[in-house]
């Protein structure tokens, strides 16, 4: 550990409280510094390991009458290419992707649907636990859940508890893209304001159903308002807990909407920067934070385990989002993962859903 650090990097490390203003000056701070401070505080808390999990991703439909402007897989009721699985076909996608690699968890992403009712994912997740008991279901985000509760003229609590009934065991992030609402109106003028995501969030917190937290960055954001969305996570954490991790990627261009004003995607020089500040933010309070592997691609992810991240994420079979964009989509294996964490000389350990390491490959 360095015997001097700036100011910031220094308050960051040893002050629990940053304020926005504080987190947007060590957005500027030196790269090396923020990741040399980010390492040294995440082998303090993790030692040499690093998680990943094996999982899927079931887009269940595309049809979203949302219309984010950065969303290049969603198709309109009616659409040519609009598709909604049956619960029986969503299931034997998992399943025989489960038969094929097996797999600890399935991230459940599809979209704004009107077709679909709270019965539908009732059907879906029941049928997915009676089969595949091993699996979790970690599914839908605040976004469905703002949608199935006014559809249903239900509270959000009584919405994620039929859905917890019905197998659900964590709620995906999606959605935060950042936690700002001048940015959301540029981006995603339908889409939930940040006080309803957060408030959801923290009803499925107070509920005991964790969830993890996630950040789309490089559109239209400022620097300031990349700080005020780790602030509203941080501040959120410290009152419920209830975030396993934090996740962010970069906004893709190709093929959507936003791509006319926001051209090219940004380096993934950003993106180590924004895993070693999440870092510095976050601490041990909210404790995992992902490689985000998808956007960046493979080389950048492992970069990022230098930088402050502890997780790899997961292998991710059958992702559809990123390849609508027309980014060309991996297939990444348990073995694949494995070698890279190795070739680091950090010992791989596959988690389950909560975190939780049940293997170690050392």
């Amino acid at each position: 550990m360095p015997n001097h650090w700036s100011p910031i990097v220094e308050k960051a490390i040893y002050e629990e409280q940053l304020s926005p203003r504080d987190i947007e000056e060590l957005f500027k701070a030196d790269l090396w510094e923020l990741g040399s401070a980010a390492e040294y505080l995440t082998r303090k808390y993790f030692g040499n390991v690093v998680t990943f999990i094996p999982n899927m991703i079931l887009n269940y439909t595309n049809v979203c009458v949302i219309a984010c402007r950065f969303c290049a897989f969603y198709r309109l009721p009616g659409h040519p290419e609009a598709y909604t699985l049956s619960a029986e076909e969503a299931l034997r996608r998992v399943m025989a992707i489960d038969r094929e690699f097996g797999i600890r968890q399935v991230l459940i992403q599809g979209g704004i649907n009107p077709e679909l009712d709270i019965e539908y994912y009732e059907r879906l997740f029941k049928a997915l636990k009676a089969k595949l008991p091993h699996v979790a279901i970690h599914g839908l985000s605040p976004i469905e859940i703002d949608y199935l509760a006014r559809k249903h003229r239900m509270s959000y609590r009584e919405t994620l508890d039929r859905l917890r009934e019905s197998g659900m065991d964590t709620l995906a992030g999606g959605g935060g893209e950042i936690l700002v609402d001048r940015v959301r109106k540029i981006i995603a003028p339908h889409k939930i304001d940040t006080d309803t995501w957060l408030n959801i969030m923290e009803t499925a917190h107070k509920m005991g159903i964790m969830s993890n937290a996630t950040m789309m960055y490089g559109h239209v954001e400022t620097i300031s308002d990349q700080a005020e969305h780790l602030y509203r996570i941080i501040e959120l954490q410290k009152r419920t807990h209830g975030f396993l991790s934090f996740t962010a990627w970069n906004f893709e261009p190709g093929n959507s909407e936003l791509t006319r004003e926001v051209t090219y995607p940004l380096t993934s020089v950003t993106l180590l920067r924004m895993v070693a500040v999440a870092r510095l933010v976050f601490k041990n309070i909210l404790p995992n934070i992902q490689s985000s592997w998808l956007t960046n691609g493979l080389d950048v992810a492992q970069l990022t385990l230098k930088f402050g991240a502890n997780d790899f994420g997961g292998t991710l079979y059958e992702e559809r989002v990123i390849p609508a964009t027309g980014l060309k989509m991996l297939v990444l294996t348990r073995d694949s993962i494995i070698g890279m964490i190795k070739d680091l000389r950090l010992i791989p350990a596959e988690r389950d859903n909560w975190y939780k390491i049940v293997k170690v490959y050392n």
